[in-house]
């Protein structure tokens, strides 16, 4: 009798002791965020609100207690935060958090202040978790001293359940001992698949403003510049990144953001083109890293053939290829190399020169480049490849015209007739231009070949007419067939050369 009443007893007591053992569940990390060479930074959040302990010390003791705090609660879960100071450059430390983290102990090295030192970069990490897993994988093999990313982390930034199976579970393997900093993407901040940043914000930056998103940080010999791609325009982060890049004396100057300047495939888009890229050349930025489209870009250096400084050369990178669906890559002569492929890049920084290598999921280089920088000055052989501002600029005026997406199918009867755009405003010489249609839509649609002139810093607008010859499918997605591309012949005094457009899509809203 008295073992049924202890079993009895036992059985009903059963789940509120599992409800307390169980309590407190880690849910999203730990990882790390907003390193220095003598502080880390740890977070994590649980499902329940409770008493968290951090301990961590140097090497393989965790004989030190840090201090834990509640900074935020969404959701019905609870953010948890633990800063460590005091500690020394370059050394490994381990930490444990109970409860929650079971019996794990993780380990993380802090900056070392002097080089050589590895960084990671990742663009448009989201919708494919075993892509972006396979990656994080890649990445955890070369050990980076951080993770950059230029954002677009899920499909939509405003939903918790996104950031747990798009971010946090495929990377966790990775982001527990590696520090991860990351510009905003339209996905986390757009009217249409975020919310203005919130949880970006809350997850990353959580003692940031998430309408204003631009900040830097120095890392080792180098010094990072994020930008927040909402605001092209925006004389405050303009003013600030003035101020920034001024006053930094680190070796190399990076920016990273989510939309580029400069981007022939994908999304073809061409971002603060008339601002932006006069100021990274002014403040001799030596690589700009952007995603947005799923691909991957590597630009000659770009440089202007004339002006105040001909002896300098920005790079260039578009990196989306993380996990989103990948695009349409569109070759070009300012382009020294670009690939559709699922990749992330391996920067490798020693006290004079660079090296970046653009790695496959399988650990494959797929394309590599490296020069040297001394005393502030490009070594000069890679300086010989650069390729012209004046003329990229021209380039990109037709590249964004003649890609956007079309509202209206052309019609055998009744023509598709859009109004063009030509932005000039930039521009030295005037342009002699043709917009035709390529080899691939001959036949099947009719068009005129379009010619004029822009006249140098003006704006033109042309409207083509598009007529329908065949029968078309239009795919949910708004892919037309057959294909309906179009061509860019420009001819200055000084360059002559082809755009190609993106294969155009129907959007009917």
């Amino acid at each position: 009798m008295r073992r049924i009443f202890y079993f009895y007893t036992v059985f009903l007591l059963l789940p509120l002791y599992a409800g307390n053992i169980f309590a407190q569940q880690i849910i999203n990390g730990p990882y790390l965020a907003e390193p220095g060479e003598t502080s880390m930074t740890i977070r994590w959040e649980s499902d329940s609100k409770g008493d968290f302990h951090l301990d961590y010390g140097k090497g393989n003791k965790m004989n030190r207690p840090a201090t834990v705090k509640l900074i935020g609660q969404k959701n019905d879960h609870f953010l948890y935060e633990a800063t460590l100071n005091n500690l020394r450059s370059g050394t490994k430390y381990t930490y444990s958090i109970r409860p929650g983290d079971g019996s794990h102990s993780h380990v993380f090295k802090t900056i070392a202040s002097k080089p050589p030192m590895t960084f990671a970069v990742l663009g448009d990490s989201r919708s494919k978790a075993r892509i972006f897993s396979a990656i994080a994988s890649q990445i955890c093999d070369i050990d980076p001293t951080v993770i950059i990313a230029n954002g677009d982390l899920v499909a939509n930034g405003g939903n918790p359940g996104q950031w747990h199976s798009q971010f946090f579970e495929p990377s966790k393997e990775m982001i527990d001992h590696i520090p991860f900093l990351s510009a905003v993407g339209d996905h986390e901040s757009d009217n249409v698949d975020g919310d203005s940043a919130k949880l970006f914000t809350y997850y990353l930056f959580p003692h940031k403003d998430n309408m204003k998103l631009w900040f830097s940080y120095d890392i080792g010999n180098a010094h990072f510049i994020f930008l927040d791609w909402r605001y092209p325009d925006s004389k405050e982060m303009e003013d600030w990144f003035k101020k920034d890049a001024a006053a930094s004396d680190k070796k190399w100057k990076f920016v990273v953001m989510h939309r580029p300047p400069y981007n022939l495939g994908g999304h073809h888009v061409s971002w603060g083109k008339n601002i932006w890229p006069d100021l990274f050349q002014k403040y001799r930025i030596d690589v700009v890293f952007s995603g947005h489209s799923h691909l991957y870009e590597r630009f000659f250096p770009i440089k202007p053939e004339t002006g105040k400084d001909t002896t300098w050369a920005v790079s260039y990178i578009t990196t989306g290829g993380a996990g989103a669906s990948l695009y349409e890559a569109t070759p070009g002569p300012s382009l020294a190399y670009t690939k559709s492929v699922n990749h992330f890049l391996k920067v490798d920084l020693g006290k004079d020169k660079i090296e970046i290598k653009a790695i496959g999921v399988k650990g494959e280089t797929l394309d590599s480049v490296s020069w040297s920088k001394k005393k502030g000055h490009i070594d000069a052989k890679y300086l010989s490849t650069s390729f012209p501002k004046e003329e990229i600029d021209i380039i990109n005026i037709f590249n964004t015209s003649i890609s956007e997406r079309i509202d209206r199918i052309p019609m055998v009867q009744v023509p598709y007739a859009p109004v063009i755009e030509l932005d000039g405003r930039k521009i030295k010489e005037d342009v002699n231009f043709t917009i035709h249609l390529a080899k691939e839509s001959e036949g099947k649609y009719k068009m005129e070949p379009v010619t004029g002139v822009m006249k140098a810093g003006t704006i033109l607008k042309i409207q083509p007419k598009i007529f329908g010859r065949s029968t078309m499918t239009v795919s949910k997605w708004g892919t037309l067939s057959p294909v309906l591309r179009l061509i860019a012949d420009y001819k200055t005094r000084s360059f002559s050369g082809s755009v190609k457009g993106v294969r155009l899509e129907y959007i009917s809203y």
